[in-house]
């Protein structure tokens, strides 16, 4: 079992991850200069979703460790 710093940091590193997927995605989605309606279709998908399922699964452990302490 991790300690509490080390799910912080995971949570943190995650979490910095799928802002810089984020970004990406927007800015190619950005770059397309089209006029008329175009269908975006997320290239980081995937990823994206696994890193917030961890960031999920992250902060409930760490709200059950806080909540053990009290």
């Amino acid at each position: 079992m991790s300690n509490k710093f080390e799910i912080q940091q995971e949570l943190a590193d995650a979490q910095s991850a799928l802002t810089q997927l984020c970004q990406k995605e927007a800015k190619r989605s950005s770059r397309q200069n089209v006029t008329g309606t175009i269908t975006i279709e997320p290239q980081y998908g995937k990823e994206m979703n696994d890193l917030r399922e961890e960031c999920s699964q992250l902060r409930m452990i760490l709200d059950a460790m806080e909540a053990s302490e009290d």
